[in-house]
């Protein structure tokens, strides 16, 4: 089965006993409601968590105009950006839709706004269903205590996410790349 916005509603839908919906289109309050904050609802997941199927790279050129002061160079980010994996720099800021840093150029590793539900993950999309259970629970249902129940389980699944996210990464050895800063001061 193919995975889509309206099979993602409807799996949130089922979970609070709710009506399914045929479309976003669809002249129903469920239909309303799903729309209304599915594209919110997925952006704030997305950045909860640096999401594989999600990331993306692009090498940034500063923009004419900078910082009044504290950075070199402002680098704005891409039209798809929602996080910060890495910036490849150590002293950076972000600010408004801009990364401030001291370089020419910033190879930047993030996490995009992938709105294309057939690449996405089985755990981001078991996530997105109890996400909008969380926001979909109380205005149709009534029950608080079952919004909180949807908000629990996205928490442990965000948990059992980045466990295996950890583990389709190799080790790394932090200890290698240190250097001491105060090592030379003492004597």
């Amino acid at each position: 089965m193919t995975t889509t916005k309206v099979s993602i509603c409807n799996e949130a839908l089922s979970m609070i006993g709710a009506k399914a919906i045929q479309s976003f289109d669809d002249n129903t309050d469920n239909a309303r409601r799903c729309a209304s904050i599915y594209d919110s609802t997925r952006r704030a997941l997305l950045r909860m968590h640096p999401w594989s199927f999600a990331k993306k790279r692009a090498q940034l050129a500063p923009v004419n105009t900078h910082s009044a002061f504290g950075y070199a160079n402002a680098f704005p980010l891409p039209k798809d950006f929602i996080r910060v994996y890495d910036s490849g720099q150590q002293n950076y800021e972000m600010e408004g839709r801009h990364i401030l840093a001291n370089a020419e150029l910033i190879n930047l590793v993030y996490v995009a706004d992938e709105d294309n539900e057939e690449i996405w993950d089985s755990l981001f999309c078991e996530c997105m269903a109890l996400y909008l259970v969380n926001k979909l629970a109380k205005p149709i249902t009534g029950s608080q205590a079952e919004a909180d129940s949807a908000w629990q389980k996205l928490q442990n699944m965000l948990k059992q996410a980045r466990a295996i996210n950890g583990q389709e990464r190799p080790a790394q050895d932090f200890a290698a790349d240190y250097t001491p800063g105060l090592i030379g001061v003492r004597y």
